[in-house]
């Protein structure tokens, strides 16, 4: 992860499609667990690198249990 100007936070990772509607993005080992918006991306993205930049007040974190 790395942070850019403008209190934007941008995420580079490898994205895997969970097929029920949501993605892992997978970061130096971690993986970050993402709810998508329709419409869903191509399946064809499924196992690329991608780059996801947002703004830093529309992170937050909550706990998961796996």
């Amino acid at each position: 992860m790395d942070e850019e100007e403008g209190g934007r936070i941008v995420f580079r990772g490898r994205l895997g499609l969970t097929g029920d509607g949501g993605a892992m993005l997978e970061v130096a080992g971690t993986h970050i667990l993402f709810d998508l918006a329709d419409p869903p991306p191509s399946t064809a993205v499924d196992g690329t690198w991608v780059e996801i930049s947002v703004e830093r007040n529309s992170v937050s974190l909550w706990p998961y249990l796996l």
